[in-house]
């Protein structure tokens, strides 16, 4: 079966796709602090979360996030809508693009009327927010292509150290808080082991300080022993930090590998690549938030299938959205349908959308057994299905996707214009 094929397959059964599921960073806690230090870690943590939500609601003001299908697919569900007269709810049909990564992409662009300048991106497909976020992706990723890692050694740092802190997810001595390159140590720790897994105001939030004399001196032996990174360029250029390393790379590369777009177009499979943790997690939390209720994916639908030539209607004004091939034709007090006819909708409007078009012939001639083709005349069969297939290719009858048929109240000719718009039609 090839991809259409299945495409198709799956747009005629209507079958629902799985659940998304995101990963979290795995925090390492202690077991035996006091109260006091678990209230003020509690309240710490309170104020980080609500700082990354500060910063993800800052960054939504700027970047534009969608979910667009393949055409490839899109054009199956269009050519299969168009064959059929049924009337489909649209967003089960969305769902079914959401269900399989290659039938949709995502695309990521500035916000109308926002200060985005655009996205740095590394090999036209990892966005970041700026250019030292794609300089620090290249570094990190090839990095033996611009440098050489050397040991050396070198002698204890001199200063007056009372307390040593800890990282709690890695466990790893990061430094006292009064070294003067403190700082450059927080940084570089983050980048090498946690940066991708958690946001930096995260592992700031999960930092213990230890004060016994043991835990300083364990770092103040640990830091006798150093790298350098030496440039393969010019071997006699030589840096005692990656910061170091790459503000030179900012200031004196030309940085081919870095792009400056408007817009990105990603794979779901490219996302988990992205480094800048809270675009990641803003573009997570819009995949999950579109495969339950895919509200902003709707909008881009309606107006592709608009522009096919499809009508989309809803169950009352803020009601499910229907997509039909077909246009809704509402009876009135004038229009006039021939005697088969008539009887013909007097049956379906009696059960008011609770009868399938595999009920009603049994109906409409009163006859029990399933086998009603073998009792009744031929030509008062052929009647029928011609009536209602006339009713339902003119719009008069719906059909949807469950094979149940409805047709709408007889409208009086005296309700206001705007009722009759197909957009706010009510089944």
């Amino acid at each position: 079966m090839n991809a259409e094929e299945d495409i198709l397959e799956q747009f005629q059964a209507l079958q629902l796709g799985p659940v998304w599921t995101e990963k979290s960073c795995k925090t390492i806690t202690s077991t035996n602090g006091t109260k006091a230090k678990k209230a003020a870690i509690r309240e710490k943590q309170t104020a980080v979360a609500k700082h990354v939500s500060t910063s993800a609601k800052a960054l939504e003001q700027v970047v534009d996030i969608n979910l667009r299908p393949q055409e490839v697919a899109l054009e199956v569900l269009i050519n299969t809508l168009k064959s059929s007269y049924k009337t489909y709810q649209l967003f089960p049909l969305i769902r079914l693009f959401l269900e399989k990564e290659d039938r949709f992409f995502i695309t990521l662009s500035g916000q109308q009327n926002s200060s985005f300048q655009g996205f740095y991106t590394v090999s036209k497909k990892i966005p970041f927010l700026s250019m030292e976020g794609a300089l620090d992706y290249i570094v990190h990723q090839n990095w033996t292509r611009y440098f050489k890692e050397e040991y050396v050694e070198l002698e204890k740092p001199k200063g007056n150290f009372q307390s040593v802190n800890r990282c709690g997810i890695t466990g790893a001595l990061l430094g006292p808080p009064n070294y003067h390159l403190y700082a450059d140590l927080l940084r570089e720790h983050y980048e090498d082991n946690l940066k991708g897994h958690c946001a930096y105001d995260s592992f700031l939030s999960q930092i213990k300080n230890e004060h016994t004399a043991e835990v300083v001196e364990a770092w103040l032996t640990g830091m006798t022993r150093g790298k350098c990174f030496r440039l393969l360029a010019n071997p006699e250029v030589c840096f005692a930090s990656k910061e170091a390393t790459k503000k030179y790379l900012l200031e004196n590369s030309d940085l081919n590998l870095i792009q400056k777009i408007a817009r990105v177009k990603l794979a779901v499979s490219d996302v988990g690549q992205i480094v800048d943790f809270e675009l990641r997690k803003m573009i997570e939390k819009l995949l999950n938030d579109e495969k339950k209720l895919p509200i902003k994916t709707a909008n881009f639908f309606r107006g592709r299938l608009h522009y096919a030539g499809f009508h989309i209607y809803k169950k009352g004004s803020n009601g499910i959205s229907y997509v039909c091939a077909i246009k809704r034709k509402i009876r009135n007090t004038t229009t006039q349908f021939s005697e088969s006819v008539s009887k013909l909708i007097e049956v379906i409007e009696k059960y008011k959308g609770e009868i399938t078009i595999f009920e009603l012939p049994r109906v409409f001639f009163n006859v029990t057994d399933s086998a009603w083709e073998a009792v009744v005349d031929p030509r008062s069969i052929r009647e029928f299905k011609s009536n209602l297939s006339w009713l339902i290719r003119e719009g008069y009858v719906t059909e949807f996707e469950d094979n149940t048929l409805y047709i709408s109240p007889v409208q009086n000719l005296t309700r206001n214009a705007e009722t009759t718009n197909p957009l706010v039609d009510e089944f």
